[in-house]
């Protein structure tokens, strides 16, 4: 498998500080650093002097050319790179959820989960030992605390009614929660290790979950039950649900899932029979990660080597293109319209441009998201804009 480097740019997490203390004239001057990077080529590692004179003024050296666009908005252009007016945005709006520790043992916040519901205008958020919130961002501090799990909260989903959430857990249960009062009426259980992912069928009737155990399930809301189940060799890493796509993967809705191995194996969701419609070949490195474009007819697998790797639903045996900016384990992965939002182990988050033809699939990145420091970017949410959060319990909007 053929993988194709991507440049990457690093820039000073708290450069908008910089720049207020300029503005403002706490400081004269001050610089920022900015470094560039490409696999076989060598780093670039460049300076920008902030200073006041009649105006904010920027002064850049060391092989890097910056333009501020606007007050979280630059253009990088680092030609021995040939990058050229790379943007490059800060975050438009940062929110800090409320979270009290339990005990000085206690885990710092860390949110492992985000989903966002343009219907009510919120997010909703899972963290450790059994953290989940319903969170307007325009008032963090009014945030429902959804209580119930025990363990760490790894994925998080909103019904279409924008009033009602999924959450899933380490402690091996699936909650169903009102969004509005924090009511807890259903307890799905019957995992048997952690819980990866989930998926809301239709307008939630039913509902999907994949689990380190190695199972995927399928639960009748109403009913408080199980309906069925698959089960694999492998833990399940990420769940993806494809509707209308008969003729080429050989049902009508297909479950695919996304196992450690690297590969997918697909199966009917109506069909009586519980065998695979197919297994696609395991990777070189584990899989972390996967996202699905049903816009694109797209499935991207972030890997542990950086790797992110692309296959088309009609054929999922077949790489089609594979893309790494650096060696730092892809975390999270979704795609927004035509492009792909990807988080890392290192931060680093950024949006990959993605040209598709019959032939040809050409992944480009489009711009890098600023305001981190190296710590894992864990989630992704769509909706007024892209969020994102993980490692250092920050929500951030772009």
């Amino acid at each position: 498998m053929q993988v194709k480097s991507l440049s990457y740019i690093d820039i000073q997490h708290d450069a908008l500080g910089v720049f207020e203390d300029v503005e403002q004239g706490t400081v004269p001057q001050e610089d920022v650093w900015v470094s560039a990077y490409q696999a076989g080529e060598s780093s670039v590692h460049g300076k920008m002097r902030v200073s006041l004179d009649g105006g904010v003024e920027i002064t850049c050296r060391d092989g890097v050319k910056v333009e501020r666009e606007s007050k979280a908005n630059f253009l990088v252009t680092v030609p021995a790179l040939k990058m050229t007016s790379r943007p490059v945005h800060f975050p438009r709006q940062t929110v800090v959820p409320p979270y009290t520790k339990a005990s000085a043992v206690s885990p710092e916040l860390n949110i492992n989960a985000l989903d966002y519901s343009a219907k009510a205008g919120k997010l909703v958020a899972g963290g450790p030992d059994g953290y989940a919130i319903v969170l307007d961002p325009a008032r963090p501090s009014e945030a429902l605390q959804l209580a119930g799990h025990v363990g760490d909260v790894l994925d998080v989903k909103w019904f279409p009614s924008g009033e009602v959430v999924l959450t899933a857990s380490s402690d091996m249960s699936l909650r169903i929660y009102s969004a509005v009062t924090g009511v807890n009426p259903r307890v799905l259980r019957g995992h048997s290790r952690a819980i990866t992912a989930t998926h809301i069928l239709g307008v939630g009737k039913q509902v999907l979950s994949a689990a380190k155990d190695g199972s995927v399930r399928l639960w009748n809301v109403g009913a408080g039950k199980e309906e069925r189940a698959w089960r694999l060799k492998q833990a399940v890493e990420a769940l993806i649900v494809i509707h209308g796509e008969q003729a080429a993967l050989g049902a009508e809705t297909v479950i695919v899932a996304a196992t450690t191995d690297g590969s997918l194996t697909g199966y009917a969701l109506e069909a009586e029979s519980h065998e695979p419609l197919f297994v696609s070949p395991p990777t070189d490195t584990k899989l972390v990660s996967a996202a699905y474009s049903s816009t694109l007819g797209l499935i991207a697998t972030g890997h542990a080597d950086g790797t992110i790797v692309f296959r088309r639903t009609t054929n999922l045996s077949k790489v089609v293109a594979a893309v790494r900016r650096n060696e730092a384990s892809v975390y999270s992965l979704a795609f927004d319209g035509p492009s792909l939002l990807v988080g890392t182990a290192s931060g680093l988050p950024a949006r990959l441009s993605i040209a598709s033809t019959p032939e040809t699939l050409d992944v480009e990145v489009a711009e890098e998201f600023a305001g981190w420091e190296a710590v894992g970017v864990e989630t992704w949410a769509v909706g007024d804009g892209a969020w994102c959060a993980g490692a250092d319990g920050v929500l951030r909007r772009y």
